[in-house]
């Protein structure tokens, strides 16, 4: 078995020496990189803040998307000498007559509806036949 070697005073001196150069090395690195952390996190700060300051820019340069509405179109039935119905609101009248017979504006899933200017009313076909009727046109 080897004998452990003695240290000589030559090999404690150069520790001594030594240690304290590495340990300001090391404190040193510690403050760099310490210093680069905080500069990182200061840049990203920086960058989120012109990010929403170029985003808040955009929106108020960028102008409002107007949906263009559907022309309103106004159908006015001229009969004989009976005067004028509105055909447009003719479907209103429908529902409404429907909904006062004591039934459900929800349940119409199609309507037909027929106009007849020379007996001057609108017939009315709900739900494939199910429910019928007529309302007046002038």
């Amino acid at each position: 078995m080897a004998r452990p070697r003695k240290k000589t005073n030559a090999t404690v001196n150069v520790a001594a020496e030594v240690k304290p150069a590495v340990e300001e090395a090391v404190k040193k690195a510690e403050e760099t990189v310490e210093a680069a952390a905080k500069t990182a996190e200061e840049a990203a700060k920086a960058a989120t803040g012109e990010v929403k300051t170029a985003v808040k820019k955009a929106v108020k340069k960028a102008p409002a998307k107007k949906e263009k509405e559907p022309a309103k179109t106004n159908v006015i039935l001229q009969f004989g000498g009976n005067g004028e119905a509105d055909l447009g609101s003719l479907e209103e009248k429908v529902k409404a007559q429907f909904v006062a017979e004591g039934h459900r504006a929800g349940c119409i899933r199609n309507l037909d509806i027929y106009v007849k200017p020379e007996d001057g009313k609108a017939y009315y076909v709900i739900n494939n036949g199910k429910f019928s009727g007529d309302v007046n046109l002038f």
